[in-house]
C-alpha cells in the first residue's frame, strides 16, 4: 500500500506538537516547525481540510501571521525522521490491526506492506483488512493510492522497495543488475564522455554520483557483487 502526498499531508502544526512532546517550550517548537515546514498549502492534498486554516492571526509579531498551514517538504533531511515521529501512534494502531490479522506489518515512508506465511490468507480476508487499515489511515489525515494498493499471491516475484524480498534474504532484481552491468560496459567500451551524452547526463560528475550511489546501494544487498562492479568502476578513465 502506498500513501498519497505522504509529507505533504503532514502538517505544521502536527510537527509543532512533535518538538512540545520532545521537551521544547512553545516559541520554540514553533520557530522550529517553521523552520522545517514549507508553502504554499495549495500542494498538499489537505489544503481545503479546515483544519489546515489558521483562526487566529499573531498581530504582535506580523512575520508570523499566516493564513494556511506548512508542510513538511519531501527531499528535506529532516523529513523522515519527524514524519516517523508523528507516525509513531498511527503505526501502533497499524501493528495492532495486522497482528489480529496475523500478519507482519512493514512501513518504510510511504509504502506500507503487510506479509503473512499462511496460504489460506484469501483475497476477501485481504479486501476487508486494506479496508481497516484505509479507515486508520483516513482518521489520521492520510490516503492511500489505491492503484498502487498490491495483493501478491504465493509463489509470485515479490518486490518490496525495488528488492526481491521472496528467498531467504532480500536480492537484488535481475533488472536493476542488468541495468548497471550496461552501464558499467559501455563506459569501459566508449568513455565517460560518449557515455554521459548518450544516455542523456548533464555532466560527467553527475553521472559519476548517480552510478556510485546504484553501487553503493546494491553493496548493502549484494556485497559479493557489488565490489566486483566498483573496482571496475574504479577503473574507468574518468576524466576527474
Amino acid at each position: 500500500m502506498d500513501v498519497t502526498s505522504f509529507f505533504e499531508s503532514i502538517s505544521e502544526i502536527q510537527v509543532f506538537r512533535v518538538f512540545r512532546a520532545l521537551g521544547y517550550q512553545p516559541l520554540v517548537s514553533f520557530e522550529l516547525a517553521r523552520i522545517v515546514t514549507i508553502g504554499p498549502v495549495d500542494r498538499s492534498p489537505r489544503h481545503s481540510d479546515p483544519v489546515w486554516k489558521v483562526r487566529r492571526r499573531n498581530e504582535k509579531i506580523p512575520a508570523y501571521s499566516t493564513g494556511v498551514l506548512g508542510y513538511l517538504p519531501q527531499g528535506a533531511p529532516t523529513s523522515p525522521m519527524l514524519s516517523n515521529l508523528i507516525m509513531t501512534p498511527i503505526d501502533t494502531r497499524i501493528s495492532d490491526a495486522a497482528r489480529e490479522a496475523g500478519l507482519t506489518y512493514t512501513r518504510y515512508s510511504d509504502d506500507l506492506t503487510f506479509s503473512t506465511p499462511e496460504k489460506n490468507f484469501g483475497r476477501s480476508t485481504a479486501s476487508s483488512f486494506i479496508h481497516t487499515i484505509e479507515e486508520i489511515l483516513s482518521s489520521a489525515g492520510f490516503r492511500t493510492q489505491h492503484r498502487k494498493t498490491k495483493l501478491i499471491p504465493p509463489g509470485s516475484r515479490k518486490i518490496v522497495l525495488g528488492l526481491n524480498v521472496g528467498g531467504p534474504k532480500p536480492s537484488l532484481r535481475r533488472e536493476f543488475k542488468d541495468n548497471l552491468r550496461l552501464h558499467i560496459h559501455y563506459l569501459e567500451k566508449f568513455g565517460p564522455t560518449e557515455h554521459a551524452k548518450a544516455r542523456e547526463f548533464d555532466t560527467i560528475w553527475g553521472m559519476k554520483a548517480h552510478l556510485r550511489g546504484l553501487i553503493d546501494f546494491a553493496k548493502m544487498i549484494e556485497p559479493d557483487y557489488a565490489t566486483k562492479l566498483l573496482q571496475r568502476f574504479k577503473n574507468v578513465n574518468w576524466p576527474y
